[in-house]
This record gives C-alpha cells, structure tokens and sequence, in this order.
C-alpha cells in the first residue's frame, strides 16, 4: 500500500513540475513562427503564451501602459486579445538581420501591408515594439 502511495506522490510531482516547465513557454525557431504563435495565442486569449511571445522591453513598455489605464498586465492583454482579426492576416517577406528581424503581414480588408518588428530573445523571436 504504501508503495502504491509513494508511486502516484512521485507521478504527481513529475506531472507538476513538466506542466510548470512546459507553462506558457513557446519559443519561435522564424520571426514568421513567432507571428504565428502569437496570432494563435492571441485568437485564443492564452496571456501566458502571449506573454512569453513578447520581448522583455516590450513587456515592461506595455506594463507601464497597462498601469496608466488602472489594469494589470494580464487584464490589458486579455483585453488586447478581443481586438484580434478573426482569420490569420496573410504573411508577406520575412527579413532577419542579425537579431532583429521584421514580418510583413496584411489583414483581409486592409489595401496596405504592415510589419511586425521581432528581435531573438532566450532562444526564440519575440515580438518587439520599435
């Protein structure tokens, strides 16, 4: 009985600790991923995953932002999130340069073409306010 007791604590704890781990972590190997992932997160209102998509700068930019409105970082994410288009805008040029890197992207009902700044940040392309 015991053993069974010592098992299912060791199990829990291992499921524990690779949920914590795997938390919010998506690291975008293409500045054209990371769009991707963070569309998909913001579609989906995950703001752990938006989080972890946005560069550290950025983060505390929009940290001052989400403070001079009265909000929590977490509540003006969420809140950004239900401005998200309703299908993946359509993706153009792709340009790195060194650890920097732009993506050109298009809404469906806009005549011009935008660009999202990245920049290579613990592994992975974040996104990155100019």
């Amino acid at each position: 009985m015991k053993m069974r007791q010592i098992t299912a604590l060791l199990v829990t704890t291992l499921l524990t600790i690779a949920l914590a781990a795997c938390k919010g972590e998506k690291k975008a190997s293409t500045p054209t991923e990371a769009f991707k992932l963070f569309y998909e997160a913001m579609k989906n209102k995950d703001v752990a995953a938006i989080k972890s998509l946005i560069s550290k700068e950025t983060l505390a930019s929009m940290e001052a932002e989400a403070k001079s409105k009265d909000k929590s970082l977490d509540d003006y994410l969420a809140e950004e999130s239900k401005s998200v288009p309703p299908s993946m805008p359509q993706l153009g040029e792709e340009k790195i340069d060194g650890d920097k890197a732009t993506v050109q992207f298009k809404l469906d009902n806009a005549p011009n073409w935008s660009a999202f700044s990245f920049v290579k940040e613990d592994g992975g392309w974040k996104i990155n306010r100019r």
